[in-house]
Parts: structure tokens; sequence; C-alpha cells
């Protein structure tokens, strides 16, 4: 009997470059709720509530802030209303939280205070800021994968790092590459992490650094407004010059442009602040044909050719 992979399954066995593979965000707006009016979290939980029902003005609102990513939390029998906003920029990356009264107190969050000097308000009320926060992909009902890897990774953090720390959440993007976490106030996108990788990864973390070999980008690159396909570019580009390099502190590196070259060809340059430049190519085509979902007929999908070309 022929025997099927799962798309992380396949994507672990091909050795998928994780780098490159995050979408852009730099604004993270994270809302605790089983979502029961909607039947609990769906496979696209955050667009079924932003069509209809309570969430769906609430939903709108956030979505005018630029780059957004909204994303759904829970806990085991947690029925609270706790809310995060990370904003991460590469310089001073921070995430605040508040606990609400009821939801639609976000539609008094004001849009305008995220970019402002001080903590965002909702209302007359300013959020707090806290260290760390870490969340881990378990909708599986997005995909099978996200639970069967994530739920087993969510309780190794809860567990090493602290349960006040660690969430559940819905569909983070690239469930091919679950478990999928963002570590929190960087931005900090992991791919393919199992229960023996969270020590080393709460560990670095702390600490200010990065694991490159789990890194599939950052939430954002302050001050430059990238498309899709650039802002891909540079996240892989950023762990092959850490890799290269041995700056593996999140403060390392800081990018500096990404220009086009060609079709799908871009030079992509970082400064360490100290003086030091680092320029790397990236050349993006299409991999073979894999799942990207489990069930869903393979399909190419982007894939990265990246050369380190000079140090400054």
């Amino acid at each position: 009997m022929q025997m099927t992979m799962s798309c992380a399954e396949e994507s672990r066995a091909v050795s998928e470059m994780l780098a490159g593979t995050f979408k852009p965000a730099d604004t993270f707006f994270l809302i605790e709720s089983n979502l029961p009016d909607y039947g609990g979290w769906g496979g696209s939980a955050v667009k079924a509530a932003s069509n209809s029902g309570e969430f769906a003005p609430i939903l709108r609102h956030l979505q005018l802030t630029p780059r957004a990513k909204i994303l759904f939390i829970r806990r085991p029998r947690g029925d609270a209303k706790n809310f995060y906003i990370a904003l991460t920029n590469q310089t001073d990356p921070k995430i605040y939280h508040v606990a609400l009264a009821e939801y639609v107190d976000l539609l008094e969050l004001e849009i305008a205070s995220l970019t402002e000097e001080g903590a965002p308000r909702i209302g007359d009320r300013e959020m707090s800021e806290i260290d760390e926060l870490y969340t881990v992909c378990t909708n599986g009902r997005h995909d099978p994968c996200c639970a069967a890897f994530g739920a087993p990774v969510y309780q190794a953090l809860a567990d090493y790092a602290g349960a006040e720390l660690v969430w559940q959440t819905t569909h983070i993007g690239g469930h091919r590459m679950a478990a999928t976490l963002i570590a929190f106030p960087a931005g900090i996108v992991y791919g393919h992490l199992d229960p023996h990788d969270v020590e080393s990864l709460v560990m670095n973390h702390r600490a200010g650094f990065m694991l490159t070999h789990k890194y599939r980008g950052r939430g954002c690159y302050a001050g430059h407004e990238l498309d899709e396909a650039a802002h891909l570019a540079a996240g892989a580009a950023e762990a092959l010059v850490r890799e290269k390099t041995l700056k593996y502190g999140v403060d390392d590196l800081q990018l500096t442009e990404v220009n086009v070259l060609g079709d799908g060809q871009r030079r992509v340059t970082f400064n360490d602040g100290n003086g030091a430049t680092f320029t790397a190519e990236v050349n993006t085509g299409m991999s073979a044909p894999r799942q990207t979902s489990c069930g869903d007929d393979p399909k190419p999908m982007p894939q990265h050719d990246v050369l380190l070309m000079a140090t400054t």
C-alpha cells in the first residue's frame, strides 16, 4: 500500500528552505477568543470573523493599520479577553498587553497611537509593555499538520518558558512548515520546530540571538515598505548572511536596501551598525511541485538561491 506524506512531512523530507517564506507584516494584533459564536477556529477563522458577527467591525477597524496581521489566540480552559499589539520594527520592537472588558472596546484603539512615542491607547487607557511572548499555530481545522506538529511544541513551550508567555494561535502561514511559531517582540518567525527545539529557542531568544536553521523571516524590516517578493528575498538573504558571518544576535544586522536586478533577482544589503556592510544576491525561481496543504494537488512554490557577494 502506498503511503502518502502530510504536507509538513514532505516539506521536511525534501529539506525545504525555510528562510524567505514569511510574508510582510509589521504590526500584529493578537485577540484571545475561542470564537464560540463562529463554531470555533475554522479553517479561515480571521476571514470568517471579518465577514460577519461581533468581530466584523472590530477587525475592519484593526485592518486600517498598514501591513497588519490579525491572529486569534487561546489557551486550554482560557476564557478571558487578553489583547496584544506587537510593533516589530528592527531597532526597537515592542509588545503591549491589555485585558479587555469587552471586545467592542477595540473600536476605541487609536490607530494613530501605534506610530507615536509611548504605548498604544484604547480610549484613555494606555496598554502595558511586556518583555516576551510566543505564539504557536495549532489550527488543525486549517491544516491537520498545524495541530499534529504545533500542539506538542505549544505544550513544551508552556512547560519551559511559562504558560503565561505562550499562546496557541490561528493560521500564521506556511503550515507545511509546521510547527510554526512567532517570537515577540521582534516578530521572528520559525518553522519545522519540534519539542526538542524549545529550550534552545527560548534561551537564545532571551539572550537576544536567533536560530538561523529554523528561521523563516522577520515580522518587518523597519523603514522599508517592501513588496512581498522583496520582503521574502530579504528574509532569505538575512539567514545566509548571518550564517556566513556568525552574526546571530538579533541586533547584529539591519537591512539597508533591496534592489531589483532583474526578473526574480534582487540584491539585499545589510549593515552591522559599526560601518561594515554585507551584500547577498537572491535569485527566486519555482520549486518542483509539492503540497502546500494536506490533500491539495502539488504545485510549484517560490524557491530562493542565495549567494553572499561582498563584505565591506
